[in-house]
């Protein structure tokens, strides 16, 4: 696993920017709903300890190219001659996608 670097800076009630080694990104939160500006995923917390996500990007439907920009826009190295599965997984690694 390793060691992590995550700072969480509230601006305002409800609206946060997460700071980490691959980057920013924003966080809305409105009583039960939440939303995350570099995954893009909706949650919502239900009663108990119940919560749905909502994820509007399915990694298997991106195409190699689709890849390969979220990889450059998040400044990693090395990723051109990957193929599509092996992209994918080293973006996960780099915490893009869960």
């Amino acid at each position: 696993m390793g060691l992590r670097f995550r700072k969480k800076i509230k601006v305002l009630p409800g609206v946060s920017v997460n700071l980490s080694k691959s980057g920013a990104s924003v966080s809305v939160k409105a009583g039960p709903v939440s939303w995350n500006s570099r995954t893009g995923k909706t949650a919502v917390n239900l009663p108990g300890s119940l919560s749905f996500r909502f994820d509007p990007t399915t990694v298997k439907n991106l195409t190699k190219s689709e890849l390969l920009n979220i990889a450059q826009q998040h400044g990693l190295k090395g990723y051109s001659q990957l193929k599509k599965q092996e992209l994918i997984e080293l973006l996960k690694n780099h915490g893009v996608f869960n």
